[in-house]
């Protein structure tokens, strides 16, 4: 059985990456799948929404995202200040104390470190890609943490689209492998405006999706072309799951 993930380490390792990246690259750099942003805006994403959660772990309850000045220092030494500031307050609150989230999952201080941890990467991959534009981002995800991450997509932001008023994802049973870390998922509609059930272990459905744990997550956060993906089973099945808003 594989280690469990250390989703705080590998935040703050994914952060430092990212913190890289905008010691490197001109601020004014497009991101190429955030339409309208440019690297500074992705910064400001980022570090205000590791000030919010660390404000939300060190209170337990639901809070306002701040208003962010930053004027003073660099992009990338400002979001390392934040990214120390979300980690010192995930250290300093037990993960299985009870913590406000926005998601119908348990409500565990846990959850932010692993929902920072797949925003981070998510975003990592935008930071690469508005450096170079021929870059995929596949290479800066480890396949463990992308497996992760889909896995996430099924459990918590499925149903926080549906409670946001998206239109269901799954409309017909649809099968999702990850051919080089083995996880497997079935989606399975249940009733409009319900949460489809996840079946974790098994992948099966009138179509299946495969790819690799990472182009799996890229294309839910539809930061890859779909066609990168192999379909067994109906093809139009396929695209209409991957055309669904899965995630914000």
């Amino acid at each position: 059985m594989p280690e469990p993930i250390d989703h705080l380490s590998e935040f703050e390792r994914t952060a430092a990456e990212v913190a890289a990246v905008l010691d490197r690259v001109d601020p004014a750099a497009v991101v190429p799948n955030c339409p309208g942003w440019t690297l500074a805006d992705l910064a400001m994403h980022l570090g205000s929404g590791q000030r919010w959660a660390a404000s939300i772990v060190l209170s337990g309850i639901s809070q306002k995202r701040p208003e962010v000045l930053r004027t003073t220092i660099s992009w990338s030494d400002w979001y390392a200040g934040t990214t120390a500031a979300l980690a010192a307050a995930l250290r300093a609150v037990d993960p299985d104390e009870p913590c406000w989230n926005f998601a119908p999952v348990d409500q565990r201080a846990g959850f932010w470190s692993r929902r920072r941890m797949h925003e981070t990467v998510i975003h990592l991959v935008d930071a690469v890609q508005a450096e170079a534009r021929e870059a995929t981002g596949l290479d800066v995800i480890p396949a463990e943490i992308a497996a992760d991450g889909v896995d996430e997509v099924f459990g918590v932001f499925l149903p926080r689209m549906l409670a946001r008023g998206a239109k269901l994802a799954v409309t017909r049973q649809v099968g999702v492998r990850a051919i080089d870390t083995g996880d497997e998922w079935t989606l399975t509609p249940v009733s409009e405006g319900d949460r489809p059930q996840v079946e974790r272990g098994k992948a099966a459905g009138e179509a299946v999706l495969s790819g690799t744990a990472a182009e799996l997550d890229l294309c839910l956060w539809k930061r890859l072309p779909a066609d990168v993906l192999e379909v067994d089973g109906d093809r139009s099945v396929a695209a209409a799951f991957l055309a669904g808003k899965t995630t914000p």
